[in-house]
């Protein structure tokens, strides 16, 4: 039996890195799909980084911010945190951003994206409205996904982990955020994001030897209370309520 670790969004959590690695090292997994999103945040973008970048077997694309960063390297950003990410990113690591492709292929099982297919920062699966966030009908999906060879989609982005098999045979397959469990939206529609726990995230795709896949999503436990700590020490007090609950807080609700 073959095993795939899916990891993403790891958004610099250097801690919750460090726990879903060891989990996945305990469990003898050496092939590692990482969705983008690797760096930017309130916690520790280059330490996180340094760790990605040397770990074998490991299949890396760019996210959103991943792509935000490079943009944004000439010139003052307003984005909460870009300047202290930038600052404390190495040359190494700029490059190395700068090489990671949009989307890529895994092994022939695997069309690999952060967001959609064509676009890092649009959500396959969800459907933003305004009374809240909900998935996409099968019919819409399936049409979205018609081009795509691969037997299984992968996608971050919204950070919520979901399983979603599709009328065509396919599946989608987000395996949650390892760093940013919860977020606040403000696109056309202010929205939250939320996986309802502070646990570090991904999932498990096994393969038999039938061509079967078993897909396990994992929740790791890492001291978020820490994590939370050095988001409010680097100035985001809203990331480290969103470390510390995997959820909303109820003052940004009211908003």
């Amino acid at each position: 039996m073959k095993r795939y670790a899916i990891i993403s969004d790891v958004h610099g959590n250097l801690l919750a890195l460090q726990a879903i690695l060891a989990d996945i090292q305990q469990r003898g997994i050496e092939q590692i799909i990482n969705l983008g999103d690797h760096v930017f945040g309130a916690l520790e973008p280059e330490l996180s980084a340094n760790i990605i970048r040397n770990t074998p077997h490991m299949l890396c694309i760019s996210g959103n911010t991943d792509r935000e960063i490079l943009e944004a390297l000439d010139v003052v950003s307003e984005k909460e945190n870009m300047e202290r990410v930038k600052a404390d990113l190495s040359a190494d690591t700029i490059a190395w951003l700068k090489d990671l492709p949009p989307t890529a292929d895994c092994d022939g099982i695997f069309f690999v994206c952060h967001g959609t297919p064509e676009s890092d920062n649009e959500y396959l699966l969800e459907l933003v409205r305004p009374e809240g966030v909900f998935v996409h009908e099968d019919e819409h999906l399936v049409e979205r996904t018609k081009h795509i060879a691969q037997p299984i989609i992968l996608c971050g982005h919204s950070h919520v982990n979901r399983v979603v098999h599709l009328s065509s045979g396919k599946v989608i397959l987000n395996p949650g955020s390892v760093g940013l469990p919860a977020y606040l939206g403000n696109g056309e529609y202010r929205f939250a994001m939320e996986s309802m726990t502070p646990h570090a995230k991904y999932a498990i795709v096994s393969i038999d030897s039938k061509e079967q896949y078993h897909i396990e999503q994992i929740a790791c436990h890492y001291d978020w209370n820490k994590a939370s700590h050095v988001a409010k020490a680097n100035g985001s007090v809203n990331w480290s309520q969103f470390l510390l609950h995997g959820r909303m807080p109820r003052d940004l609700r009211s908003k």
